[in-house]
């Protein structure tokens, strides 16, 4: 009986094994904070990995840009080195250039200096030879100054006697000039004045002719004078005898006038019994000329009325030309209204299918999209479910709470498949209504006379029925 005791006490350790490394402070946690718990602890390790391998890169780029930073430190060492090198080089040099370089200056001092003493000496002796030339100079520009002073006084003497000689044949040649105009001056001042003389008796004796002929004419003016007076005279006496005589003429045929006036009027009063008789005799003729007369002035108010009414008539006329013209005008811009109308309809047919197209591409690749949505939430539900079965069954959970869990993960999975028989409906619906439009639009084009092969609708693919839209009703679920 022991040894059977030992047995069943060893198959209890093995049947525990599962549970022991389970530690106890999680023992007696439930599914949920279990589920918790293994999320909490997931992020975390999540973090962690995250923050490892940033670390590690962040690690391995300080690596990197040390050993970059190490050779390039490295380089420049040894770039330092070699210009350290060339700096002491270049200072050797330098100083060697400095020694030849003052050597050269000393050399070139000494030479300054003894050229400066050979130019002293030689300006010295051209100083003191230029002086000695100069006095010399002086001494004959002098000479020569004495010289020509003696020879310009006797210039002056030989010049003074000459003046003097050419101011007296001068003043001898003056005297002899003033002479001969003296004698010029009077000579032509006698003949001037006998030429004075001639000219004033020429012209006393020109004045006497002409006060002659003044006189000779002034006489003929006053006989022509006299003799057109006479002739003047005898002209208005010729006239005012003729003047009297017409008008004892005029008088005498005035009077003949008069005695035929007379009878005249008696035969004009004979003539007036006659036509009083005629009157009486035209009086009834003359009432029917009236009544002719008042039926003409009717027909004249008539034709009056008959004018205007034909005026009226011309000016609507007219107005209806011009009615005509703007209802042509406005034909014509209702045609162009039309064209522009037509255009429109036709862009906004081209909007349309290419709208409908868009929608019916972008519903498809919608739907697609979806769909691949479904199968992968399909598979990690599968998996989830998988995997919470074996959490499930690895954690001994109790089937009541198995139960419940299903049922929420039921009812949450039945709202998102009502949710999506409502979105299928909502879609039907939409593409019913848009195949009811096409429907519209295709018997207003007809009542419009608009062919249908000119507008091509196409319908889209549905498993509604044939009613209208509106009642198109919600599925049961």
């Amino acid at each position: 009986m022991a040894p059977k005791k030992k047995g069943k006490k060893k198959d209890k350790k093995a049947d525990a094994d599962p549970l022991a490394d389970i530690p106890v402070e999680l023992r007696s946690l439930g599914v949920d904070q279990l589920r918790e718990r293994i999320d909490a602890y997931q992020q975390r390790l999540n973090k962690s990995m995250s923050e490892r391998n940033y670390m590690q890169l962040e690690r391995d780029m300080v690596n990197r840009f040390y050993e970059v930073t190490k050779d390039e430190s490295g380089q420049l060492d040894a770039a330092l080195l070699l210009k350290d090198q060339e700096i002491e080089t270049s200072e050797k040099n330098h100083q060697v250039e400095i020694r030849v370089y003052e050597q050269k200056i000393r050399h070139l001092q000494y030479e300054h200096k003894r050229q400066k003493k050979l130019i002293q000496s030689e300006g010295e002796d051209n100083i003191q030879k230029e002086k000695d030339d100069h006095i010399q100079h002086v001494q004959g520009l002098a000479a020569d100054k004495t010289s020509l002073q003696y020879d310009f006084r006797e210039l002056g003497l030989a010049n003074e006697e000459e003046v003097k000689r050419i101011e007296d044949g001068f003043d001898r040649n003056f005297q002899k000039l003033k002479e001969q105009f003296d004698r010029n001056h009077t000579q032509l001042q006698t003949q001037y004045e006998a030429q004075l003389e001639s000219l004033r008796e020429d012209l006393e004796l020109r004045r006497k002719v002409e006060i002659h002929e003044i006189e000779e004419r002034k006489n003929q003016h006053i006989n022509d004078l006299m003799k057109n007076h006479q002739e003047a005279f005898d002209q208005i006496k010729a006239y005012y005898n003729d003047i009297t005589h017409d008008n004892l003429q005029l008088i005498r045929s005035l009077k003949e006038e008069i005695n035929e006036m007379k009878q005249r009027e008696k035969t004009h009063h004979k003539k007036m019994l006659q036509l009083q008789a005629e009157r009486k005799q035209l009086a009834e003729p003359l009432a029917q000329k009236e009544k002719l007369r008042a039926e003409l002035t009717q027909q004249l108010k008539n034709y009056t009325k008959d004018k205007m009414a034909l005026k009226n008539l011309k000016s609507r006329c007219v107005d209806m030309e011009q009615t005509l013209k703007d209802a042509k005008q406005d034909y014509r811009a209702l045609e162009e209204r039309f064209r522009k109308v037509e255009k429109e309809r036709d862009d906004l047919y081209k909007r349309f299918n290419k709208g409908v197209k868009e929608i019916r591409r972008r519903a498809e690749f919608k739907n697609i999209v979806l769909e691949k949505k479904l199968d992968l939430l399909t598979s990690q539900m599968n998996e989830k479910q998988a995997q919470l079965q074996e959490v499930l069954r690895t954690a001994q959970v109790d089937p009541t709470t198995v139960a419940n869990i299903s049922t929420k993960l039921d009812q949450a999975l039945g709202s998102k498949n009502r949710l999506i028989k409502e979105l299928q409906f909502e879609v039907h619906r939409a593409t019913k209504t848009y195949n009811d439009t096409i429907k519209v639009y295709e018997e207003k084009l007809k009542e419009c006379g608009v062919p249908l092969d000119e507008v091509s609708f196409e319908p889209l693919q549905t498993v509604t029925s044939l009613m209208p839209a509106g009642l198109v009703t919600k599925p049961a679920f």
